[in-house]
């Protein structure tokens, strides 16, 4: 009974080595993979710089970008840390393992030589049958018998187990120069990436410096880009307020009914269930200004209120639908191009800054649909994105939702 019971608990040890090794492999690839869409995104970041290099119209905008490199370079160090976490403390484990390997084979070669020892006793056949006819007893005899051919069998045994360890062994020598490698292997990408973020800094203390005599420029941009947030805010909320008019007049004729209703919660359903999950608005960009009160990159004590996001990108993007829907409405906004909207039930998703609208009012739009191209900014280096997210309360209020809290990161 207990031999049973030491083998299920062998195999329950085995299993969870197993299971902890998997989940190790599991992390380790995770970290690799978001390791890459760091560089990734800093190689993006970069190329949004250099397009910006020459245009000194958008000063905020450069220094947004260099804070958002700055921030993934920050993320990649962290990244590379917990790799190296990881590594050490696979070596370290591994360096165990080849310890206990090690004196199991000592035990194991020891216990073979004084096997071979005792063997040699009965080298011959004739020394083996002495052995057995030099018994008192047929018992004994009997017992003599069984006892040479356990000590045959042992042999062939020991040589299997000696041989598997050794393979162990080796295997485990392999995997530790490997886990070694890539540790040598992080500690010089940790230093190149460690050299690049001191690099980043110094330019963002190098170009801040440089624009201290262009404050008035800088107050002109503010004052700008408030001024357009009003527009745009005022333009969507009246096309907003146009829909809800348009809602109850149409509940006035028609009276509501129980399929009604749950078709409306349905919809609400399908678009909150995706809360965090929701594609960006375009297929590459980097947020240049977030959602809500905003400090001033340059002056201290300066705010501005942002009632979505804005998102830069590569000029005379398209811009596509977070999720599937129906065009509300679209509208023209002087000064800030045109502006789509949609509705996923009481929720309504506002995409401005658009150029040209590829779709119109009461069409229905899938996840990721194209709805039209972004306006070029003035020195025709790239393009910027407005996305809001609002919700339409059921006693008929606008409200203000973060869309960073739902778009996929």
């Amino acid at each position: 009974m207990s031999i049973v019971i030491n083998k299920h608990i062998l195999i329950l040890v085995f299993l969870l080595i197993g299971l902890l090794s998997f989940g190790q492999q599991k992390e380790s690839d995770r970290l690799k993979k978001q390791q890459q869409q760091l560089k990734d995104k800093i190689s993006f970041t970069e190329n949004l710089l250099k397009s910006n290099a020459d245009e000194k119209s958008n000063l905020t905008n450069t220094i947004g970008l260099i804070s958002t490199k700055i921030k993934y370079r920050q993320d990649l160090l962290n990244n590379i840390n917990l790799q190296q976490k990881g590594l050490n403390d696979d070596i370290t484990t591994l360096k165990k393992e080849i310890v206990d390997l090690e004196e199991k084979l000592n035990v194991l070669v020891l216990s073979y030589r004084n096997m071979i020892k005792l063997v040699y006793k009965y080298r011959d056949n004739a020394s083996s049958i002495l052995f057995i006819l030099s018994s008192s007893s047929f018992n004994q005899a009997n017992k003599r018998i069984e006892y040479l051919d356990q000590i045959t069998k042992f042999r062939a045994d020991q040589i299997r187990r000696i041989k598997l360890t050794k393979q162990q062994l080796l295997e485990r020598i392999e995997l530790l120069n490997v886990k070694q490698l890539k540790q040598n292997e992080l500690v010089k990408s940790k230093e190149k990436e460690k050299q690049n973020y001191l690099q980043d800094l110094q330019k963002q203390k190098t170009f801040i410096s440089s624009i201290n005599d262009k404050g008035q420029q800088l107050q002109d941009e503010l004052n700008q880009q408030k001024k357009k947030k009003r527009e745009i805010s005022r333009a969507i909320n009246k096309a907003i307020n146009k829909e809800i008019l348009a809602e109850r007049e149409r509940l006035k004729k028609k009276p509501k009914t129980v399929k009604e209703t749950k078709e409306v919660k349905l919809n609400n359903s399908g678009f909150l269930s995706n809360k965090g999950r929701l594609p960006w608005p375009v297929s590459k960009g980097e947020v240049s200004r977030g959602y809500g009160k905003q400090p001033h990159p340059v002056h201290a004590g300066i705010f501005t209120y942002n009632n979505g996001v804005d998102i830069l990108t590569v000029k005379g993007s398209s811009v596509r639908s977070v999720y599937k829907g129906t065009v509300s409405s679209v509208i023209l906004i002087p000064g800030a191009g045109k502006a789509v909207i949609i509705a996923h039930g009481n929720y309504r998703t506002i995409y401005s800054n658009l150029q040209e609208s590829y779709v119109k009012k009461g069409d229905k739009i899938k996840s990721k649909q194209e709805i039209g191209s972004l306006l070029i900014n003035a020195g025709g280096t790239m393009s910027q994105v407005h996305f809001e997210i609002r919700q339409i309360t059921t006693d008929g209020q606008i409200k203000n939702i973060n869309p960073s809290y739902w778009l996929f990161k």
